[in-house]
């Protein structure tokens, strides 16, 4: 090996040896940065008198069924959950993450979501409202038509029981999401006893913690007979 030859070579190895380091020190301070957050929002929780858990197995089981959540899950669990008492209702949110592996670019991302459920006590149909899409029929299946032009044309809603969804919807709950603009961000689902809402790629933090728990809390007194005579006790 000549001279020239050597010192390229001993170039080579050190870039990969700083390519090597500088990738781990980047997981490092990211990891750094998710601890400290996560402590911050434990910090928040309890400074209100809430509960924090790192994780609950198979948690999100229970809310499955709607986006950002998968149709089916089995032993997902719901990750750094926070669980207590909004003006009256009990609550709980958490986030739940997978992992999105690009074989083109032989990289793997994590995915985050968070979802506030609200717990109102009370018996509910299934109706599940997002903001009107391209490809929603598709996505989500047949929109129920209201017959109100603002409502039919900005949102998707769907129901496996339509008949009782459109009591709800035509007692209240349709004034609400016409009139409320947090409704075209943040979408909104009746299930199992809970008033749902999420936002995609979104992790749990105090700043973006309580807007989707008030729009929650807001929707509850456009339910019509849905809503609860008093505040249910935190779950």
């Amino acid at each position: 090996m000549s001279g020239i030859e050597a010192v390229l070579f001993l170039l080579a190895c050190g870039g990969i040896v700083a390519l090597v380091v500088w990738d781990r020190r980047g997981k490092a301070r990211k990891k750094r940065g998710s601890e400290e957050a996560y402590a911050r929002l434990r910090s928040f929780a309890e400074s209100r008198g809430w509960t924090y858990e790192e994780g609950v197995p198979s948690l999100v089981d229970a809310y499955q069924g709607a986006e950002p959540l998968p149709v089916k899950a089995s032993g997902v669990m719901g990750d750094n959950v926070v669980s207590g008492t909004y003006r009256g209702f009990g609550f709980r949110a958490f986030e739940y993450r997978y992992y999105n592996s690009d074989i083109d670019t032989e990289t793997t991302q994590v995915i985050v979501h968070s979802v506030w459920a609200l717990n109102l006590g009370v018996e509910v149909p299934d109706l599940r409202v997002y903001r009107d899409g391209w490809f929603d029929t598709l996505l989500r299946g047949r929109a129920m038509e209201l017959g109100i032009p603002q409502l039919d044309d900005d949102f998707h809603i769907t129901s496996r029981d339509e008949e009782r969804a459109r009591a709800v919807l035509l007692g209240g709950l349709a004034d609400f999401l016409t009139s409320d603009p947090r409704a075209l961000e943040l979408p909104l689902r009746l299930h199992d006893g809970q008033l749902i809402t999420s936002r995609s790629r979104t992790k749990l933090s105090s700043e973006t913690f309580d807007e989707p728990l008030e729009y929650l809390v807001d929707a509850v007194g456009h339910l019509g007979a849905l809503s609860p005579a008093r505040p249910p006790q935190a779950p």
